[in-house]
């Protein structure tokens, strides 16, 4: 692993090989040594074509593993429709080592509701903020399928138009941080927990992302016998809040919102 690290892997130390198919369809003699110019050629074509697919640089897809990713988006406000299934994690906005929040504006008929509010991948890691059928808020926090934290609302939910939110409250801005957790509803706390550890690369790719219901897997299996536990009332919509997790990340969006601002004026 070390050998690809960033800075210290140098594909021009890596040895190329070439192969003539027709006559070597498996591969198995090299004959670089033989043809140096077209090895040269092929070289040179190589680059050029890696230029313009846009995969330099080669094994930057490693950096992940060595903590390091591109900066987050100046976009800090994801907003999901209530209808929304299936989103793949490419997609997902990244809670991963940074303070965050997930709100939920509900309509809660009279005879009550239960059901998923939004579900993030699975028991094998994921995240899911759902009710009971004793209309108490759930926050489940799979990390990697060897802990699991849960935090549950004091009270039920009120009946209604209603807004509920999961606020994570990051110990440090990096990747397995730790943090405080809240629960509110209409502005009003009504639970809290702590999660000592949060999954630090990605979560389970078994399952996506799925607003009102859980598809596939289940984020938590205390309502796995009812899957996909589609939310009996209405989930008009689930916002991800976000906070800049590196000072590079602040500085991106100030510089964002600088430009934003000026765009206006000149219009």
């Amino acid at each position: 692993m070390k050998r690809f690290a960033p800075g210290a892997y140098d594909p021009e130390q890596d040895v190329w090989e070439l192969y003539y198919l027709p006559d070597d369809f498996s591969q198995a003699h090299d004959v670089a040594a033989e043809y140096p110019e077209k090895l040269a050629e092929l070289k040179e074509l190589f680059w050029q074509e890696a230029e313009r697919n846009r995969v330099l640089p080669l094994m930057s897809c490693m950096s992940i593993f060595f903590g390091i990713l591109p900066p987050l988006p100046t976009i800090t406000r994801f907003a999901f429709s209530g209808d929304v299934q299936n989103v793949q994690r490419g997609m997902v906005p990244r809670i991963i080592g940074r303070s965050h929040a997930i709100e939920g504006e509900l309509d809660i008929p009279e005879a009550g509701a239960e059901g998923v509010i939004v579900a993030n991948a699975d028991f094998i890691g994921g995240f899911a903020l759902w009710v009971d059928p004793h209309r108490k808020l759930h926050h489940t926090y799979s990390f990697l399928g060897v802990e699991t934290y849960k935090q549950v609302s004091d009270t039920p939910l009120p009946t209604g138009h209603l807004s509920v939110r999961m606020l994570f409250e990051a110990d440090e801005n990096k990747p397995g941080t730790g943090g405080k957790v809240t629960l509110w509803a209409n502005g009003k706390k009504i639970g809290h927990g702590k999660m000592p550890r949060t999954v630090p690369v990605a979560f389970s790719t078994y399952a996506s992302m799925d607003i009102s219901r859980d598809n596939g897997l289940v984020v938590d299996l205390d309502y796995e016998g009812k899957a996909p536990y589609e939310f009996t009332g209405t989930v008009k919509q689930v916002v991800f809040d976000l906070k800049p997790a590196q000072e590079q990340d602040t500085a991106l969006h100030e510089h964002a919102s600088i430009h934003a601002v000026a765009a206006g004026v000149a219009a």
